[in-house]
C-alpha cells in the first residue's frame, strides 16, 4: 500500500490499448493532486484505469475461486497454486499479496473523493453522480474478493495520493467490511447507470451497470443470510427485461451454449471483463492456462464424473472440456464447441488472433442459481419455496438439453442445496466460483453444513493427503488466506491471521 500512485497510474494505463476510444483517454501527465481533476474526460480515465487494473486479477479470480475446490486438478502447475490446491499455503505464497485490489480501491476512491468538485459543462450532476456509483459499486466488488478470502483487511476509503501520507493501519473487522460493501452496493444501485446508448453497446456488458449492482447485492445477501433482501435482488434482474437465457442448441444442433465465451457479451451477460484484439489487445495469459499439451489445469475426475450423469448435456464433452487430450477445459481456448457426443469431433481452437475472451464476472443464470438459493435457506422445509427452486434448477438444466431432469423434490435442507450447489458447478464451471459456493454454503448458520464443504474439497484431494486436509479444514480460520509477509512488512499495524500466526 505505500506505492506511489503516479507509479500505479502507470502501471495500470501503459501497455494496454482499449476497447474503444473511451479506454484510450489517458491523462496528459502523471499529476493526480487536486488540480488534476477538472473535466470529464480526465475522471472518465480514471474510470478506464480501474477496469483496466481489473483486468489483471483473472488469474487471481480463478486460483482464489478454484484451487481450493473440487472443479479442476493440476496438470503440469506447480508452485504456489499447487501449494494452494494441497492447502500448503504459507505466507509467502504469491497468491496471498493483496496489492492489485488495494491499487484498484485507491482509483476507486479518488474518483470518488475528487469527481465531486469537477466544474465541466458537459459533465452535469446526473451523469457525474453516475460515474461516482460506478466507482463506489468497483470498490465494494474489490472488497467483496477481499473479504471472502482473508476476512478480516484494512478498510481505506480515502485516497492515497503521495507518500507522505500514513497508510498503515491495522485490519478492521469483517462485519465492518460487509456492512461497507453493502453501503456501497446501495448507493451505486440507486445512482449508476441503468444502461448505455446504441453507440456505447460494448459498455452495456463491459461497464458496471445498475444490473451488475443488483446481481452483486443478490451475492453480498447470500453471504450475509439476507435471503430475502437476495431474492428481491434477484427478481428485479429476472423482471428488467434486459437480460435472459440464451438458447442451448440453434440450427443444425449448434451449440449456442458456447456462445457465452465466444464471441461473449451475449444477451445472457450482465457484467463482463473486456478485451478485444482488433485493439491490440489479449487475454492470453487466460488462455494460456488451458492451452496446448502443457497447460496448467484441467478439470478434476469429479467434475468429469457429474457431467456424465448429466446426460446429454450440451455444456459437457466439447464446450467444458475436451477428451482429445483427456479433461482439457475447452470453454477458455475454443473458438466454438464441438459435438457434445463424439469426443472426436472437437470445434476449432482459438487462432492467435482471438485470444481475447472475456471474463465473465455475472450472468443471468448465475442469478437464478442465487435466487434458487435464497428460497431453499428463506425457510427451511418450506415445500413451496424447494418446488420453486427445482424448478429453476431445471429451467437452466433443459436449457442445456439434460434429459434426466428432477422429479422428485429433495426433502431435506442440504439435499437442497447440494442439488443447486451440483448444478452451479456445471453451469458455472471453471468461473472462479466454485471455492466460494463451498465456503458460504459450509459457514452458513455458525458452520452448521461444515462436514459437506470438507468432503466436497476431500473429493480432489489425494488420499494420502486427506486426513491432513481434513484437519486443516477443521480450523474454521484456515479458510482464509494468510497476508503475504511483504504486507506485515509494509504495514506494521497488520496482525497476521490466526490460522498463520505462528508461521514467521
Amino acid at each position: 500500500m505505500k506505492t506511489n500512485i503516479r507509479i500505479l497510474l502507470l502501471t495500470a494505463l501503459i501497455g494496454f490499448s482499449s476497447c474503444n476510444q473511451w479506454l484510450d483517454v489517458v491523462p496528459e501527465n502523471e499529476q493526480v493532486a487536486d488540480e488534476y481533476w477538472k473535466n470529464k474526460e480526465q475522471v472518465e480515465a480514471i474510470i478506464a484505469a480501474i477496469y483496466i487494473k481489473y483486468r489483471t486479477t483473472v488469474k487471481d479470480q480463478i486460483v482464489w475461486g478454484e484451487d481450493r475446490a473440487n472443479s479442476i486438478s493440476p496438470n503440469i502447475v506447480g508452485g504456489d497454486e499447487l501449494d494452494i490446491m494441497r492447502w500448503n499455503i504459507l505466507p509467502d505464497n504469491e497468491y496471498c499479496k493483496w496489492g492489485k485490489w488495494y491499487q484498484i480501491i485507491n482509483l476507486c476512491n479518488m474518483v470518488i473523493r475528487y469527481a465531486p468538485g469537477v466544474a465541466d459543462p458537459s459533465f452535469p450532476e446526473e451523469a457525474k453522480n453516475a460515474t461516482i456509483a460506478e466507482a463506489t459499486y468497483l470498490r465494494a466488488l474489490a472488497y467483496f474478493f477481499l473479504v471472502r478470502n482473508f476476512r478480516d483487511v484494512p478498510l481505506i476509503l480515502e485516497p492515497y495520493m503521495n507518500d507522505s501520507q500514513n497508510y498503515e493501519i491495522p485490519k478492521s473487522p469483517e462485519s465492518e467490511i460487509w456492512a461497507q460493501i453493502k453501503a456501497d452496493l446501495l448507493f451505486a444501485e440507486q445512482n449508476i447507470k441503468d444502461s448505455y446508448s446504441a453507440s456505447e453497446q460494448w459498455m452495456n456488458k463491459g461497464r458496471a451497470t445498475k444490473l451488475a449492482v443488483k446481481a452483486t447485492l443478490a451475492d453480498v445477501y447470500l453471504w450475509t443470510e439476507e435471503y430475502d433482501k437476495a431474492i428481491i435482488a434477484c427478481n428485479d434482474v429476472i423482471g428488467s427485461g434486459k437480460v435472459g437465457l440464451i438458447q442451448g442448441l440453434t440450427g443444425e444442433n449448434e451449440n449456442n451454449w458456447f456462445t457465452l465465451f465466444n464471441p461473449g457479451n451475449s444477451n445472457e451477460s450482465i457484467f463482463e471483463l473486456q478485451w478485444d484484439n482488433l485493439q491490440g489487445q489479449s487475454n492470453s495469459n487466460l488462455y494460456n492456462m488451458f492451452n496446448g499439451t502443457s497447460y496448467d489445469y484441467q478439470i478434476s475426475l469429479t467434475l468429469y464424473m457429474k457431467f456424465l450423469q448429466s446426460y446429454n448435456d450440451i455444456r459437457g464433452l466439447n464446450a467444458t472440456y475436451t477428451m482429445m487430450p483427456a479433461l482439457r477445459v475447452w470453454k477458455y481456448i475454443g473458438s466454438n464447441a464441438g459435438n457434445h457426443l463424439l469426443a472426436t469431433e472437437i470445434g476449432a481452437e482459438r487462432t492467435s488472433g482471438e485470444q481475447d475472451q472475456n471474463w465473465i464476472m455475472y450472468r443471468f443464470a448465475d442469478v437464478l442459481l442465487m435466487k434458487a438459493e435464497a428460497l431453499i435457506m428463506k425457510e427451511p422445509g418450506n415445500q413451496t419455496n424447494y418446488a420453486e427452486a427445482v424448478d429453476i434448477v431445471n429451467t437452466i438444466k433443459e436449457r442445456a438439453q439434460v434429459t434426466n431432469l428432477i422429479t422428485d423434490i429433495p426433502q431435506t435442507e442440504l439435499e437442497m442445496l447440494e442439488m443447486v450447489m451440483d448444478e452451479r458447478s456445471l453451469e458455472l464451471a471453471i468461473e472462479g466460483k466454485r471455492w466460494y459456493d463451498l465456503l458460504r454454503v459450509g459457514k452458513r448458520n455458525n458452520y452448521q453444513y461444515l462436514n459437506y464443504m470438507i468432503d466436497e474439497v476431500l473429493k480432489n484431494i489425494s488420499p494420502e493427503k486427506a486426513l491432513i486436509v481434513q484437519s486443516i479444514l477443521r480450523n474454521k480460520d484456515s479458510h482464509y488466506l494468510p497476508i503475504h509477509f511483504d504486507e506485515l512488512t509494509n504495514n506494521k499495524e497488520l496482525v497476521q491471521n490466526p490460522y498463520y500466526e505462528s508461521l514467521k
